[in-house]
């Protein structure tokens, strides 16, 4: 008996060692065909750094291309303009239309590549020799570069002869407490600040996705109304009763939560934006960060301004807010109240503007920022024209 039980489990572990190397082989043959595509070759090059890279660079240029075909970029301007002193092993050049966005087509070819699984591992807007506005992206796989594309918008008469060229700075908000709301809130492929709250449990994930789809922030700090907690800017809220330090830690806490926080605004506040002791203790930490605040419908009695020219803080409202708009059954609204906008901006030069992301508001954007449609408005960062305290 104990001869046949050997012989039993010799068998067994033989058998198991021939169905590990079949299964061993197959993976094997599995990974070679896989290898052998387009999209393999990629994968693996993204998980490993591996592969042919004279093949990866095909495969990325290919996709690159596709990306800028989206952004409305004419195949026939793309030249090459590979020489020395670049880590890419390509570099590109093309140009674009006179009223196009850059801001634009930098979300438009970094969400196409984004798909693919290659990545924008630099981005930079300078001015040209001759006036133009560029935009260089460095893209490649698994942290090496592959590609240098550069886009030039050609200086128009207006932009040389008028400084105040129309721009126009959208923020989005009101969308932080539902998850599938932001969810879609974020992933729309168009260029746009958001506004994020810091007190919800769902804050944290938010900031750190809205920072990976690289949007430019601004912290929604609740701030306490008239008629609280009946009105309720949400938890964490700074109240009229704490003391200025806890005013200001709280509120340094918030910013690090944040990050990288292009504006401050106030979310809600009517009482607290009155009172000189609380706004005064909010400053204090804004001025020591060199952060702007952004008053958001200011109540009648507020300090918030006055105290800003005081203690040294920039200062800025949203030229509109759009909100009842976005609420509505139908775009009729939308359409009239941007049409509007638009109009107000071409006259002033620039416009910072705050839209409600209901689910209506958010299908109707891309349409409403359709380049054909600005005529001649510029998208730009909301921290363009936000300005900052220098530097003391």
């Amino acid at each position: 008996m104990p001869r046949r039980a050997s012989r039993s489990r010799s068998s067994a572990r033989t058998a198991a060692l021939i169905a590990g190397i079949a299964l061993a082989l197959f993976l094997l043959g599995e990974a070679w065909l896989v290898a052998r595509t387009d999209s393999g070759a990629l994968s693996f090059a993204r998980w490993t750094g591996l592969g042919d890279r004279a093949r990866i660079t095909r495969v990325v240029g290919r996709h690159l291309r596709a990306g800028l075909e989206g952004a409305g970029v004419s195949a026939d301007s793309i030249r090459d303009a590979t020489t020395g002193g670049s880590a890419a092993r390509v570099r590109w050049r093309a140009g674009v239309a006179p009223d196009a966005s850059l801001l634009q087509a930098n979300y438009t070819i970094h969400r196409a590549l984004e798909a693919r699984g290659i990545e924008v591992l630099a981005g930079r807007e300078h001015a040209g020799r001759h006036g133009e506005s560029m935009l260089t992206l460095v893209v490649g796989v698994h942290g090496r570069a592959t590609h240098e594309l550069t886009l030039a918008r050609p200086a128009r008469m207006n932009d040389r002869d008028e400084p105040t060229t129309a721009r126009l700075a959208i923020v989005l908000y009101g969308f932080a407490a539902d998850p599938e709301l932001a969810r879609h809130t974020l992933a729309v492929p168009l260029p746009f600040a958001v506004a994020i709250p810091p007190g919800l449990p769902e804050s944290s994930a938010l900031f750190k996705t809205a920072r990976g789809s690289r949007r430019e922030i601004v912290l929604h700090l609740p701030l306490e109304p008239i008629n609280y907690p009946q009105v309720n800017p949400g938890p964490g809220a700074i109240l009229v009763t704490m003391k200025p330090s806890q005013i200001s830690g709280l509120t340094r806490r918030y910013i690090d939560q944040a990050r990288d926080v292009a504006a401050v605004a106030n979310l809600m506040g009517s009482l607290a934006t009155q009172d000189a002791t609380v706004m005064g203790a909010v400053y204090r930490e804004l001025r020591r960060q060199r952060l702007p605040f952004l008053h958001v419908s200011p109540a009648a009695g507020s300090v918030c301004k006055s105290l800003a020219a005081e203690l040294g803080v920039d200062y800025d409202e949203p030229d509109a807010v759009v909100d009842a708009e976005a609420r509505q059954k139908d775009e009729r609204q939308l359409d009239a109240r941007w049409k509007q906008i638009l109009d107000e901006t071409r006259l002033t030069g620039h416009r910072i503007v705050l839209v409600r992301a209901t689910p209506l508001a958010l299908d109707w954007l891309p349409r409403a920022l359709d380049p054909k449609r600005l005529r001649g408005v510029r998208l730009v960062p909301l921290s363009s024209i936000l300005r900052r305290p220098p530097v003391m």
